[in-house]
């Protein structure tokens, strides 16, 4: 509703950017020559959004990478109280979010170096990811202290680089694409998007967790997370394969 309720441009509500100010001479200059004048970009909905090549994958996919983010975040300690004592258990999986904070940097800093190859980078993250849940999968339940902080922190920042990059360069990237024009007003169209959809996906991946644990144990979540990871990487697949190739 609220989204629905914003102004695309500034000048609507009288209100007189730097940008409008420049516009507004240019127009002036325009009206003097006769030509048409330039009324601002025009905003794009969210069907328009969608039909933008690799939006309405990436934002499934970020769904379930955002599922594996909030499996952790929400059940991690509650895993972890079954070998250690709470507050070792909290300890523990604060290991996690530490990991998270340069995982965006990490990404950002190599797709550059590789020339903006950030579906590459996210999708060698994501095998990597896959690797280390299947290592839980097994080992889980006889991890040292010290393994499952290490683990966790690489985990962390192999979770949180793709997470942050998705919702920020990339929809950047996605809403610079040439589908809409020039509008400078669709990256908020399209962040939103892939965040939203990403929420809606994740919550409902969430339901399943305790299910799951209750009947098959801890495995099988690592397992359904490693499934989650996959799928996400599946989705991006075709981007991979372009940037693969160069284009």
């Amino acid at each position: 509703f609220v989204t629905m309720q914003l102004v695309a441009d500034p000048v609507d509500k009288d209100i007189i950017t730097p940008e409008v100010r420049i516009r507004q001479q240019k127009n002036a200059e325009k009206a003097e020559r006769g030509e048409e004048q330039d009324d601002g970009p025009k905003p794009i909905g969210f069907v328009e959004a969608f039909q933008i090549p690799m939006v309405a994958q990436y934002a499934i996919a970020f769904g379930f990478f955002k599922l594996c983010n909030y499996a952790f975040f929400f059940w991690l300690p509650y895993f972890l109280e079954n070998t250690f004592t709470s507050s070792q258990a909290n300890l523990i999986a604060s290991a996690y979010s530490f990991g998270m904070m340069p995982g965006g940097i990490i990404v950002g800093v190599v797709s550059d170096a590789f020339g903006g190859r950030r579906a590459v980078v996210i999708g060698v993250f994501m095998v990597i990811l896959m690797g280390f849940l299947a290592i839980f999968a097994v080992y889980s339940e006889v991890l040292s202290a010290n393994a499952f902080a290490v683990m966790l922190f690489c985990m962390g920042t192999l979770v949180g680089g793709p997470n942050n990059i998705i919702t920020s360069a990339v929809a950047a990237d996605l809403a610079s694409h040439p589908s809409v024009r020039g509008s400078a007003k669709s990256l908020g169209t399209v962040t939103g998007l892939i965040n939203g959809t990403g929420s809606i996906v994740s919550s409902v991946g969430l339901l399943a967790i305790g299910p799951l644990q209750a009947a098959f144990g801890w495995s099988s979540v690592w397992i359904f997370m490693i499934g989650s990871t996959f799928i996400g990487t599946c989705l991006m697949s075709t981007k991979i394969y372009a940037e693969l190739r160069g284009q």
